[in-house]
């Protein structure tokens, strides 16, 4: 099972995705929002890692909790108003 939560919360919006699986190893914890790191044998390891960094340049964070045998839980902060990415691109002058 999958329960979704989302309320106003600092000038923003959180999101929680919680799920009832077999959760996330305590010594993996630490490490699963590094890229290429992986638990799954056919896994590239880049997921998590590809989404904590466009929360971050739109202003945001992601943090998980989990206890092995009763699932995650991962929340999400986004501010209502985004930042720019910084794109290493100048804007046109008008």
């Amino acid at each position: 099972m999958i329960i979704l939560k989302t309320r106003r919360r600092n000038r923003g919006i959180q999101v929680i995705v919680v799920d009832n699986g077999p959760g996330i190893a305590e010594e993996n914890l630490d490490r699963i929002f590094e890229p290429f790191f992986t638990t799954k044998p056919d896994g590239m390891g880049l997921g998590l890692a590809v989404c904590r960094n466009i929360f971050e340049k739109l202003g945001g964070t992601i943090h998980v909790s989990s206890k092995p045998g009763k699932g995650a839980a991962f929340t999400v902060q986004l501010p209502f108003e985004f930042r720019k990415p910084n794109t290493g691109k100048q804007e046109p002058k008008k």
